[in-house]
C-alpha cells in the first residue's frame, strides 16, 4: 500500500496564515543555473511549505523592547468559530484559553519568550501521517531580513494543537515589514520521519578513506568513478571564465535516475549487482588498485 503524504490543515481563524507549497525558483530569486543544475540546493528550495503571515505588521526592535504596527484589523473571530462548535459535554472552560476579550486568543507575544523574541501566531493545526513530524524553521536560501526562526519539531502525528512562530530579531532600531501576500516568507515547514530524530543514530565508521575493506572499497571506488564521470568527461558547464575547465552538471540527475528508479530507496537490483555500492560498475578486491569503470563502453571487437 502506497504511502500517505498528506498534510492537513486545521483552520481556527479566517485569516490564519496562508500555507503555500514550497518551490526550486525561491519566487524567481533563486540563481538560474542552481536550480538547474545543483539539486541539493533545489531539493532544500522545495522542500516543504512555506508560512505567511497571517497579518501585515511593522515591528522594530530596540534597547527597551519592541515597537510594532498592525496594518489591519486582527479580530477574535476564534472564539465566536470556537464558541459554536463547543458542546456541553466537552466539560471545558474556553475563557482559560481564548477569552471572550478584544484580544481573543494570544496572537501575539512581544519579548515573552526571550528578550529579542517575536511569537506570531499562525492560527493553524498541523496533521502529518503516522510517523512523520514537522521541521520548522527559517526559509531555506532566503537571505534574512532582520529576524530568524527559532527551530523546532512538532511532533504533528499526535499533536493536534495549534503552532506559534517564533521569531528572533538580531536588527535594532530598523523597522522590518512583513507581509502576508509578499515575498518573502517567514518560516518554513518540512516534514521528516521521527526515526530523524528519535532513533539511536550513531556514527559507525569515521576514518581516513582507504580501500582495505569491501565497503571502504566500495565508497572510494563509487566517488572517484563519480568525479570522473562530472569532471572529465567534458561537460558543458564552465567551471572557469575562459571555459579551459568544464563538468557534467547532468552527472547528479542520470544516476540518480539510475539508482532510484523513481523510487524512494536505492533500488535494490542495482546494489546487488555491486554489492552495496550503488554505481553500476563491478568494484574491485579491497587494497587492489586496478578499477573496472561502470561508464566503459566496450569497442565491438572487445
Amino acid at each position: 500500500m502506497a504511502e500517505n503524504f498528506d498534510l492537513n490543515i486545521w483552520r481556527l481563524h479566517p485569516q490564519s496564515s496562508k500555507i503555500v507549497p514550497a518551490e526550486k525558483t525561491l519566487n524567481g530569486t533563486a540563481n538560474e543555473s542552481g536550480v538547474k543544475f545543483c539539486k541539493p540546493f533545489s531539493n532544500a528550495n522545495s522542500a516543504g511549505w512555506w508560512i505567511y503571515p497571517a497579518v501585515d505588521v511593522d515591528i522594530m526592535y530596540t534597547d527597551t523592547g519592541f515597537e510594532y504596527k498592525l496594518l489591519e484589523s486582527y479580530p477574535p473571530t476564534e472564539r465566536t468559530i470556537l464558541q459554536s462548535l463547543v458542546r456541553p459535554e466537552d466539560n471545558i472552560n474556553l475563557d482559560e484559553f481564548c477569552p471572550a476579550t478584544p484580544e481573543g486568543r494570544s496572537k501575539f507575544t512581544w519579548g515573552a519568550v526571550e528578550p529579542n523574541v517575536v511569537q506570531m501566531w499562525t492560527g493553524c493545526i498541523f496533521e502529518t501521517p503516522p510517523g512523520w513530524v514537522l521541521h520548522i524553521k527559517s526559509p531555506n536560501n532566503i537571505p534574512p531580513r532582520g529576524f530568524w526562526v527559532m527551530e523546532g519539531i512538532l511532533e504533528t502525528d499526535w499533536m493536534r494543537y495549534d503552532i506559534w512562530t517564533n521569531l528572533i530579531f538580531e536588527t535594532k532600531n530598523e523597522w522590518i515589514h512583513i507581509r502576508k501576500n509578499e515575498w518573502p516568507p517567514i518560516a518554513q515547514i518540512m516534514p521528516i520521519r521521527r526515526e530523524g530524530i528519535e532513533g539511536d543514530w550513531k556514527i559507525n565508521t569515521n576514518e581516513l578513506i582507504n580501500r582495505d575493506t569491501e565497503n571502504a572499497n566500495e565508497v572510494f571506488d563509487y566517488w572517484i568513478q563519480y568525479n570522473q564521470e562530472k569532471f572529465g568527461k567534458g561537460g558543458k558547464q564552465n567551471m572557469l571564465p575562459d571555459g579551459s575547465k568544464t563538468k557534467d552538471s547532468t552527472t547528479y540527475f542520470r544516476e540518480k535516475k539510475r539508482i532510484l528508479k523513481n523510487q524512494m530507496e536505492p533500488n535494490e537490483e542495482e546494489k546487488s549487482k555491486i554489492r552495496g555500492c550503488p554505481f553500476g560498475h563491478q568494484p574491485t578486491e579491497p587494497s587492489k588498485p586496478k578499477i573496472k569503470n561502470r561508464f566503459y563502453k566496450p569497442k565491438n571487437n572487445d
